[in-house]
């Protein structure tokens, strides 16, 4: 396995690479170095490829990438600028094996992009299933769709990421941008860690395991089914509507928190330290409520019964937990 290191923690199947940017000027680096193994086996500029591609491996340093999937039954490869690019400057990319590899530009020591800005566009067979798709961006938006892959694994230091695809384990890192994603079809995992901006999951189909984190933006989803669910917003509201919830865990610092479900999760536990909390379930679910409120109160329509701190709707065999520091508890009809 070939590793990155223009940044700390850069994903998995990268070549070994070193990033240095100096003598910043208007916005853009007049120095820069950028070094990874086998540099000597890329081809520079635009280009189709006619090989099939089962594994994409995407470093770009500065500009926004545009993958999409498309009828071709090739690759194709092209680069824009705002001025005529060297040799050296222009994409570089390399086919190993079954491997595509693409990289900002020659693997070189002190490189001039004095005022340059670029952008990338990669289209792919949209019928061609990936194993994996692999993104790394230091400054720029990423906008992929139109594709199928077993794994996506996308990580932005800066700028907004949209991903519309097929994929059974997604990760997606934002330091500072939007976090958008569409998921369809059955999934296993979805991890998704948002530094500044908000997030917007649609997921079509079923997945395992969805975990959200924005240390400040708001989250938004829209789901399937649902094994496990965990979120945690430190300052920014939480909406999440979805068919089936089976194990909900949700913690927020400053923000409402809406959830509405097709179905009573088996056990839930919510936590607001400043917002109120609305649940929207079945009228006729079998669920016990145990609402703990330090201001605020515990509204409810559902047919419940009290049971000294607790409320039993049915059976009750379904558990929820709902803490407030501040805040209303609201417990709707669905």
């Amino acid at each position: 396995m070939k590793r990155s290191k223009i940044l700390t923690g850069i994903l998995g199947m990268v070549t070994a690479s070193t990033l240095c940017l100096t003598g910043c000027s208007g916005g853009f680096f007049s120095f820069f170095t950028y070094t990874y193994e086998n540099g000597d086996k890329y081809t520079a500029g635009d280009r189709e490829i006619t090989e099939k591609i089962t594994t994409i491996n995407i470093d770009y340093v500065s500009g926004d990438v545009k993958l999409q999937g498309t009828d071709s039954d090739k690759v194709s490869i092209t680069e824009t600028s705002n001025k005529e690019l060297s040799e050296e400057q222009k994409v570089h990319t390399w086919v190993d094996g079954s491997t595509l590899y693409v990289r900002y530009c020659k693997s070189s020591k002190n490189l001039s992009f004095f005022q340059i800005e670029k952008n990338l566009n990669i289209t792919i067979p949209g019928s061609q299933d990936l194993d994996s798709m692999i993104l790394h961006i230091s400054s720029g938006n990423a906008d992929f769709s139109g594709f199928t892959s077993k794994t996506v694994n996308a990580k932005s230091s800066s700028g907004n990421v949209n991903m519309n695809c097929s994929a059974s384990d997604i990760i997606i890192k934002a330091s500072s941008g939007k976090v958008a994603l569409v998921e369809d079809g059955d999934a296993k995992s979805i991890d998704i860690n948002s530094s500044s901006g908000t997030v917007n999951v649609d997921q079509k189909g079923s997945v395992d395991s969805v975990k959200i984190h924005s240390s400040s933006g708001s989250v938004t989803a829209a789901l399937g089914k649902v094994g496990a669910f965990d979120v945690h917003v430190s300052s920014g509201k939480i909406n999440v509507e979805a068919e089936e919830i089976n194990d909900l865990k949700s913690s927020s610092s400053s923000g409402k928190n809406e959830y509405k479900l097709g179905k009573a999760p088996a056990t839930a536990d919510i936590h607001s330290s400043s917002g109120g909390v609305k649940v929207y379930i079945p009228e006729d679910s079998d669920i016990t409520v145990k609402p703990h409120l330090s201001s605020g109160e515990f509204n409810y329509e559902l047919p419940f019964t009290k049971n000294g701190k607790e409320y039993v709707c049915g059976n009750g065999s379904n558990e929820m937990t709902i803490k407030v520091s501040s805040g209303d508890v609201d417990i709707l009809k669905r």
